[in-house]
């Protein structure tokens, strides 16, 4: 009576053990999605703003600074806060 308890028991552990590895599995895959997703967007966006900025020529650094003084035109910073505010909700 006790060897069949404990043997089903031992499947059981062996059970709940294969459907971690199966979970873990699906949640990495999730994660990876979401990683290619959002590399993908950074991308696109990146060579939209290089594009329509006319960066294709500046090193990271110069189109850096460039980017912090359009945000700090203070039309441009309200159009972003609105942006911000309307895609939040």
């Amino acid at each position: 009576m006790a060897t069949v308890d404990s043997e089903k028991l031992k499947k059981i552990d062996e059970k709940m053990s294969q459907l971690k590895a199966q979970r873990q599995a699906i949640v990495n895959r999730e994660k990876e999605k979401d990683r290619k997703n959002r590399t993908r967007r950074l991308i696109q966006n990146g060579a939209l703003a290089e594009k329509y900025l006319n960066g294709e020529n500046l090193p990271p650094e110069e189109f850096e600074k460039l980017l912090k003084e359009l945000v700090n035109i203070q039309g441009v910073s309200l159009l972003l806060k609105n942006q911000n505010n309307t895609s939040e909700t």
